[in-house]
């Protein structure tokens, strides 16, 4: 089973876009996908129509540390994803995971293997971090088998990304095939003289680890949220060229982990 974090310890990167449309790509390839939302925010849940404030803590990822097996009572959503939504109360997941047996650092992998050992349900998990360095980033990336960082054109992004490379180095200790972050230019407007810039030092600095995927700055990604909707079912003017690209992305990651199970 393959186990994507999409992470980068800043918000406003488009990490819950991303974790969306790239779950819903994954779909539409084939694969039984599983999102979970680890952000108390509750973006990513929402954005497939699934309201954090209507369902139990339970339901949440919180269920999960308390013993409930992964993917069960997970919510199915119109865009053939299923959900474990987030919940108000994941405000104190971090109190949670310091309870729990190792401090939690286990909780997520070892609720993956579980359900393998039962016949996995899902193919993929998905999952939507919060913007910052914390015990739940450290329990996705233990669970991980790829970190996909988004990041855009900011000074800021490039020192967060940096950041979240010192992360993953930490998790290769206990997760030892965790590969590298694998870096994401999302929210990219190419031909930008600044976006150029600092693709040239993303290039110089991560070269080996750039996705050749680039998701532009577009609309329909923006509106498609407020409709509750994925790119794949909103039919915005610009709509078409970023399911393209989306699709592009997750093949891009299935050749990468072809040989992950």
């Amino acid at each position: 089973m393959r186990v994507y974090a999409i992470s980068l310890e800043k918000g406003g990167t488009g990490k819950s876009s991303v974790a969306v449309n790239l779950a819903v790509a994954f779909q539409q390839r084939g694969q039984r996908v599983l999102l979970i939302d680890l952000d108390a925010q509750g973006h990513a849940s929402r954005w497939l129509g699934v309201n954090p404030r209507a369902t139990q803590p339970d339901e949440s990822i919180l269920g999960v540390i308390r013993g409930r097996p992964l993917g069960e009572g997970a919510i199915a959503t119109a865009e053939g994803v299923a959900v474990i939504p987030a919940h108000p109360e994941m405000a104190g997941l971090p109190v949670a995971l310091a309870s729990a047996p190792n401090n939690g650092l286990f909780a997520l992998r070892s609720a993956v293997a579980q359900m393998e050992k039962r016949g996995a349900l899902f193919d993929i998990v998905v999952c939507d971090l919060p913007p910052a360095r914390s015990p739940i980033l450290a329990t996705a990336l233990a669970a991980a088998t790829r970190c996909v960082a988004p990041v855009q054109a900011e000074d800021l992004v490039l020192h967060a990304l940096a950041d979240l490379s010192e992360s993953v180095s930490y998790a290769q200790q206990v997760n030892p095939e965790l590969p590298d972050v694998s870096v994401l230019r999302n929210r990219y407007a190419p031909r930008s003289a600044v976006d150029m810039v600092y693709d040239e030092e993303l290039r110089t600095r991560y070269r080996s680890q750039l996705l050749q995927t680039i998701i532009p700055l577009r609309a329909a990604i923006r509106e498609s949220a407020g409709f509750q909707q994925s790119v794949f079912r909103y039919p915005g003017a610009d709509a078409g060229e970023v399911r393209s690209l989306f699709r592009q992305l997750a093949d891009e990651l299935l050749a990468l982990d072809g040989g992950r199970s």
